[in-house]
């Protein structure tokens, strides 16, 4: 079922390329056009007709044997049909900010390690019983043991409802920015176990000879009025499922991600990008005698990569260019700090290194050749940088062998992925020791920040001293955060504004076009 991708979707060209390795000299300043030319299939586009075709039905794909239990289902086809089904504590706007959701407000003690949450008095599950306490708390609980949200809540100590019917959550060590975590979504307390548990969402899943459908809550505690009422769901086995399904219009909306599923997709689609905190980076060696060991060829590196070119010609959406490792649409984000991609600035910053010495050093960049998107991102920095004294050959490696490479500390540089937590927690990756730390790069200042940070109640100011640190010291060089897309066929949805772990949030406000 996988197919080549015509029509509208034309992205997905610039993913389709080869995986070998770089050979040959490369340029100092290569242009996008050279990467393009012979490597794009650009078909005419079909005529469109002038008016699409309507479906009499929103459908979406679901895996029927598999749980829509919203702790233990992964993230892809479940996901989308899940989330109309749970609510959480809080959801993440645009900008990754939480706002309260069945939690309607909290307080801390004086040391940051005990947050008490206020839940809302007049939510109930789709079954009409009160959300309590101990429906949170049971809830945070399983998350904290679980594969999807264990990580992300591995500082919490306990979790435990109290006889004023509040949370209460007990941390290892301070972070103000628990709340940002906590967009979990909450099952009635009892039902875990089922295929389908309770939850609060606007809609309840409804079977009958065979069909499944999420037909919309009339006892919604919000008490909204949803675009649709009833969303019939469509059984897809697998990922390439999903996307026949949507491809021949039998499902009507999909969240992928374009780096891996846009070439799968056939005909015309809307799209509209749902932001993630999915961090793409390049690693260095910062072990003792390298040459990256030196914050100043760290720094020099990082100031010489084209994002916002990048972000022109490859990224078209897909990503969001980035100098700092929090999202650009976050209010943490200092944009003001940064700084405008020259050449000039990039070899000024190597002669700072003490980089331009004449002779030539041979580096290699690692990155694995399973992501195509990744594999062109990484010769297009490695050609960037190829200036002065650097050579840069980029290195496609299967993932045992690259991932074999990074524990050993067998590389100059890597193209590097990691999905970040929304309070931007940054210790595994660039702490000392931090599991995610390949380069064994260590500043005890860095050390410090990061903490201070996660400890702050002024974040917004925590977040910029942490900013020039990072800008400083250099420990990785941030490159873009992608975005996931959220396809609709043309015509049948309007107004949709996906947020960080929900596509669709704001639901209320959709307009759904249906035939008749």
């Amino acid at each position: 079922m996988r197919r080549q991708r015509t029509g509208a979707l034309l992205l997905a060209a610039l993913l389709i390329l080869s995986a070998c390795a770089v050979s040959g000299e490369p340029e100092p300043e290569p242009e996008w056009e050279s990467y393009q030319q012979g490597l794009l299939e650009v078909r005419e586009p079909e005529p469109e007709p002038e008016e699409p075709a309507l479906p009499g039905a929103f459908t979406l794909a679901w895996q029927q044997d598999q749980t829509l239990d919203p702790i233990t289902c992964g993230e892809g086809i479940q996901e989308d049909a899940a989330s109309l089904l749970f609510e959480s504590l809080f959801r993440l706007d645009r900008t990754f900010t939480a706002q309260p959701l069945l939690c309607r407000g909290y307080s801390w003690d004086e040391a940051g390690l005990v947050c008490t949450l206020d839940l809302r008095e007049d939510v109930t599950f789709q079954d009409g019983s009160p959300l309590t306490a101990r429906d949170v708390s049971d809830t945070l609980r399983r998350a904290a043991a679980s594969e999807r949200y264990g990580y992300r809540l591995r500082g919490v100590a306990s979790v435990a409802p109290n006889r004023a019917g509040q949370v209460v959550i007990t941390l290892t060590e301070p972070n103000r920015g628990l709340p940002e975590l906590l967009d979990i979504p909450v099952v009635k307390s009892g039902t875990e176990q089922e295929r389908v548990p309770v939850g609060t969402g606007p809609y309840r899943l409804v079977s009958e000879n065979g069909e499944h459908v999420l037909q919309a809550d009339p006892d919604w505690w919000q008490g909204k009025t949803l675009p649709v009422e009833a969303i019939p769901l469509v059984q897809a086995k697998d990922r390439d499922t999903a996307l026949y399904l949507f491809s021949t219009h039998r499902v009507e909306l999909l969240t992928v991600d374009p780096t891996d599923d846009l070439s799968s997709v056939t005909g015309q689609a809307q799209s509209a990008n749902r932001p993630t905190a999915i961090l793409q980076f390049i690693g260095f060696n910062a072990a003792e005698g390298r040459l990256f060991s030196s914050p100043a060829a760290r720094a020099a590196f990082s100031r010489g990569i084209p994002r916002e070119r990048m972000a022109d010609a490859q990224l078209a959406h897909l990503a969001l260019p980035a100098q700092f490792p929090f999202s650009p649409l976050s209010p943490l984000y200092p944009k003001d700090l940064e700084r405008a991609y020259s050449k000039e600035d990039a070899q000024a910053g190597l002669r700072l290194a003490g980089q331009d010495t004449g002779e030539t050093r041979e580096l290699t960049l690692l990155v694995n050749e399973e992501d195509s998107f990744r594999v062109t991102s990484a010769r297009f920095i490695a050609q960037s940088l190829s200036l002065l004294d650097w050579q840069i050959t980029v290195q496609v490696l299967p993932w045992e062998a690259y991932l074999a490479a990074l524990e050993a500390g067998a590389f100059d540089l890597y193209f590097g992925e990691v999905r970040l937590t929304a309070d931007w927690d940054l210790r595994d990756l660039a702490g000392a020791g931090g599991a995610l730390n390949y380069g064994g790069f260590t500043d005890p200042a860095l050390d410090e920040a990061m903490a201070a940070f996660a400890a702050a109640g002024d974040r917004p100011a925590a977040a910029r001293r942490l900013a020039g640190l990072l800008q400083s010291a250099a420990p990785i060089a941030p490159v873009c955060f992608k975005n996931y897309t959220v396809l609709t066929h043309p015509g049948v949805a309007e107004g949709l504004d996906p947020a960080p772990s929900n596509t669709f949030q704001g639901l209320e406000s959709w307009r759904i076009r249906l035939s008749g």
